[in-house]
């Protein structure tokens, strides 16, 4: 069993929302925590995102802006 502290007014707001479902506050709250998802998406800072696209990188030059137009349809006749 866990036990946390609510100020009155959040007690009381999650108490309706359990009556308005026809269920006690435990049973409700229950739900709640079930069906959260199980690990938070995470959020990225922009400089750990540019880190980690850093990471990802392919090696090798860089390409000079402009492709020729052999260049971009290489794969076809």
């Amino acid at each position: 069993m866990i036990n946390v502290q609510l100020s009155e007014t959040v007690a009381a707001a999650l108490s309706a929302q359990a009556a308005a479902q026809g269920l006690t506050l435990e049973a409700y709250l229950e739900n709640v925590l079930l069906s959260a998802p199980s690990r938070p998406t995470p959020r990225l800072s922009p400089e750990e995102l540019d880190r980690l696209l850093d990471e990802q990188a392919s090696a090798g030059p860089s390409p000079s802006g402009s492709f020729s137009r052999a260049e971009l349809y290489s794969d076809h006749d």
